[in-house]
């Protein structure tokens, strides 16, 4: 800004006579050379009009080289009229990936910091910024990535070069040891690479330039595949149809629509590594028309070009029908991306995308139930995708070429920040208590049957131990069901009815019977009525309702007054009661959950119409209504129990029923309501209190009778999938031997032994996967060091520039495989190998197989810490 005398106004270097000369730490050089009249440098506070003068002394250096180490980038070799600073491009680099924020956009702002008020504003300098931009974008790749310190420099680069890999992920020669190939059978999981497919259709691309005028710089050396070889590839089977065999998604669904009007590319599908969740090195490839097997399948091989792993799991939300021909399929891939005969592939369905499928023979696709993938969910896509959507806008308007750069860029620091993130999950499941409730038999056959069925190859032909054939309960079959337990009931007490005048009439003989025989059993019961002014011998007066007036049990007496009232052991005799009381109300309520779940699963099924399902409904309500009887005669039952005996080890078997416990065996555990979003209640309308179990743990009235739907954000549950405490302990389910309904809990008990295994493997697979990350770090570390003298024959400048890059790039494994060792230190003392027993022991063991483990804080230095973990 310039004063006039009154105020200041704003004008530029170049209008006050500055002149900049290079060359010569900004003294005047004695022959210069000016610029480009019209040359302007783009900073971070704006857009200036800046005089230049090149140094023009008898050591010629080129004008370009002169501005790079000024720290300015121009847009052109020959004559620059536009050059940028590298604190710019720094920042707009950062924004870029952050934000997802266009060129275009970033270049409206710094037009804005230049001239806010439109009378002078700067000549458009928007495209060179945004060529200058991608250039920036591609040479950083390529320093990462270490090609400058190759001598076959830049043309030398190869496939997938450019891409951060995943360090938890198996790669032979790096991170694994030398006999991998021949782990034992049960550990070979450990070895093993997951991967995960899908689409995203928000990263479209309009038909605009094309491939002469943009080809990109760098194509295939990243994360998207090669053009030409895979464009050819997915146009040979152009008239192939996708064929689709269980339920309808987008995938199929978008493939041959009017989507793809005025596009060049529907959108993009890609292939990450399941653990990591990074996208793999050549693992994106350009959708032409929807997502189709002959997309997916080229990009799928391109990813695992040239891997020599035994077995890979593949997991895709249309796996159920793409895997099918597969192999088939295979046959017509190119050689160089074709699998390995002796690969073997597991086919697998998303978590969240499996409840959509089929249900007939499905479970063959579960992560649940597949062995060896922990507790691995499938959906990495989902969340990758999450965080590029955004992009779509900036890329849907760029050339083939660019949109190639910039994808590549935004997916490697992506995969940067999960890099320097590896973090570890924390599980804490049990089957044990549910296993010891079936009879010893039963587990054993159901043990084989599960045994078998895992070691069957997709598509499974052996017997499915989590199927449920059969086992839905017809309202009919229900009518009957309630009608003998009715007639059961009757036979012991009275009808369900409403109590009549003649029912009051005996059951007031009867306490009054019962009052006689109470004097001699309680003789100092009167004395305390008077005492205390409760009861007493006017307690029938004004003739009550004999439901109405107490019987005065030992349980209802306090504690102190207990001893002096009753003879000794009544107390006992009650409590004994209390205790069976208890056992049959628990009974009664598992008989009717199973009869209940049996229902929901026959109307969920069937029953189709308002008329139907209101009628079904309304059985499905009498039957909670009995289930509520025997959860209040539980809690009565119980409270008299602790009145007498007081807290102890008989609370292990029978513990407070919530209204949580009160659900069937696969019945997700009911999660608390919050109490919304705030900013939305008025100042007479006030947030409610947290509402659910937590709230109302006891109000009978608050049990559902239909367990309730979980939302997208919940997820289906059944990875922590917790079974409530009354269908645990010896004996529970004794009765089911040989009677029907057995294949329920057969199915539930099974999937209870795919849980408690899926949590030991994701142990495994944790301790596993931090010993690759740390061997990785350390190889890429002296795989640095390396780098620094690849070029011995370049000036010395060069070369000490070269040595600095590489050092540092080795600093930083170095410090980051440090911090994992200190972040994993305190997680990994919570394994403490004598709480197992001598079965998770052995697994562990046999799975880790890690010799001189130690987890305890000691003296040793950095270097021991390091040993122990590798």
């Amino acid at each position: 800004q310039k004063w006039t005398g009154s105020t200041f106004v704003k004008t530029s270097l170049k209008a006050i006579g500055l002149s900049i000369h290079l060359n010569h730490n900004s003294l005047r050089c004695p022959i210069p050379i000016a610029c480009h009249q019209d040359l302007r440098i783009i900073h971070s506070n704006g857009i200036h009009d800046v005089a230049i003068s090149y140094c023009g002394c008898h050591r010629v250096i080129p004008h370009h080289v002169q501005l790079l180490r000024r720290g300015l980038y121009p847009a052109s070799t020959i004559n620059p009229r536009t050059c940028v600073t590298f604190e710019l491009l720094r920042l707009l680099h950062l924004i870029s990936l952050t934000s997802k924020a266009s060129t275009y956009d970033l270049y409206r702002a710094l037009e804005r910091l230049s001239d806010n008020t439109d009378t002078n504003v700067p000549k458009s300098r928007y495209r060179p910024l945004l060529r200058v931009g991608l250039q920036w974008r591609h040479l950083k790749m390529l320093k990462r990535a270490g090609r400058g310190h190759d001598e076959g420099g830049i043309a030398a680069t190869k496939d997938g070069e450019l891409a951060v890999q995943c360090p938890s992920c198996p790669h032979p020669g790096i991170n694994l040891p030398e006999d991998w190939k021949d782990a034992p059978t049960e550990n070979q999981f450990l070895y093993r690479l997951l991967v995960c497919m899908d689409a995203n259709f928000r990263l479209k691309n309009q038909l605009v330039s094309n491939y002469s005028q943009d080809p990109g710089l760098g194509t295939g050396w990243a994360y998207m595949v090669r053009t030409k070889p895979y464009e050819d590839f997915v146009l040979s089977k152009a008239s192939e149809d996708d064929i689709s065999t269980c339920v309808a998604f987008l995938a199929i669904a978008l493939a041959l629509t009017r989507f793809s009007v005025g596009m060049r590319y529907t959108g993009v599908g890609g292939v990450f590594c399941g653990r990591g969740e990074m996208f793999m090195p050549n693992g994106i490839g350009n959708l032409q028309k929807g997502e189709r097997y002959a997309n997916m399948d080229y990009i799928l091989g391109s990813s695992l070009r040239g891997t020599e792993l035994l077995s890979i799991g593949i997991s895709y939300d249309i796996c159920c029908q793409w895997y099918t021909k597969l192999r088939q399929r295979m046959e017509s891939w190119p050689q160089e991306i074709r699998l390995p005969p002796q690969t073997r592939t597991i086919p697998l369905i998303p978590k969240f995308h499996e409840p959509a499928h089929n249900d007939k023979n499905h479970e063959q696709y579960s992560f649940n139930l597949a062995v060896g993938f922990g507790n691995s969910d499938g959906e990495v896509p989902e969340r990758a995708w999450a965080g590029h959507n955004g992009l779509g806008n900036a890329t849907k308007t760029q050339g083939p070429g660019s949109r190639h750069d910039v994808l590549d860029d935004h997916f490697g620091f992506w995969n940067w920040r999960k890099y320097c993130g590896m973090g570890m999950y924390k599980i804490s499941p049990a089957h044990r208590g549910f296993t010891v409730s079936f009879p010893e038999d039963l587990v054993a056959a159901w043990e084989a049957m599960c045994a078998t069925w895992d070691a069957d190859e997709v598509p499974k032909s052996a017997p499915n131990p989590y199927a449920v054939e059969g086992s839905v309960m017809t309202q009919a079959a229900v009518r009957e069901e309630l009608r003998k337990q009715e007639e059961e009931n009757g036979a012991k007490s009275r009808g369900l009815h409403s109590t009549g005048p003649d029912q009051r009439i005996h059951l007031t003989k009867a306490m009054k019977e019962w009052e006689l025989i109470r004097a001699i059993y309680m003789p100092g019961l009167l004395q305390y009525q008077l005492e205390s002014g409760v009861g007493g011998p006017g307690a029938w007066d004004g003739d009550p309702n004999p439901e109405d007036v107490r019987l005065f049990l030992p349980s209802q007496l306090p504690s102190d007054n207990r001893p002096v009232v009753c003879v000794d052991g009544l107390s006992e005799i009650e409590a004994r009661f209390r205790d069976a009381q208890c056992h049959d109300a628990l009974e009664a309520l598992r008989r009717t959950l199973r009869i209940k779940a049996r229902m929901i699963q026959f109307k969920n099924k069937n029953i189709r119409g308002q008329t139907q399902s209101t009628r079904s409904r309304a059985l499905i309500d009498r039957v909670h209504r009995q289930a509520l009887t025997s959860v209040d005669k539980y809690r009565r039952a119980r409270a008299a129990k602790l009145e007498l005996c007081g807290p102890g080890l008989w609370e292990q078997s029978l513990q407070p029923l919530r209204n949580n416990d009160v659900r069937g065996y696969s019945d997700p555990q009911r999660r608390p309501k919050g109490p919304g979003r705030r900013g939305i209640w008025e100042d007479e309308n006030p947030p409610t209190d947290v509402a659910g179990d937590d709230a109302t743990p006891h109000d009978i009235d608050a049990i559902e009778a239909v367990p309730s739907e979980r939302s997208r954000r919940e997820g289906t549950g059944r990875t922590t999938h917790e079974i409530s405490w009354i269908w645990l302990g010896n004996g529970v389910h004794k009765e089911l031997d040989g009677r029907e309904g057995e294949d329920i809990v057969r199915a539930e008990w099974a999937r209870s032994r795919a849980r408690v295994r899926r949590c030991k493997e994701e142990v495994q697979l944790l301790l596993e996967e931090m010993r690759r990350v740390l061997a990785y770090l350390e190889w890429r570390e002296n795989w640095w060091l390396s780098r620094a003298r690849l070029r011995p024959t370049v000036s010395p400048e060069l070369a000490e520039g070269l040595s600095s890059y590489a050092e540092g790039q080795a600093a930083i494994q170095a410090n980051l495989s440090t911090l994992f060792i200190q972040a994993w230190r305190t997680p990994l003392g919570m394994i403490n190998e004598e709480e197992m027993n001598e079965e998770e022991e052995a697994d562990a063991s046999n799975a880790a197989e890690i010799d001189g483990w130690n987890v305890e804080e000691d003296d040793n230095d950095e270097e021991d810490e390091r040993d122990i973990f590798l």
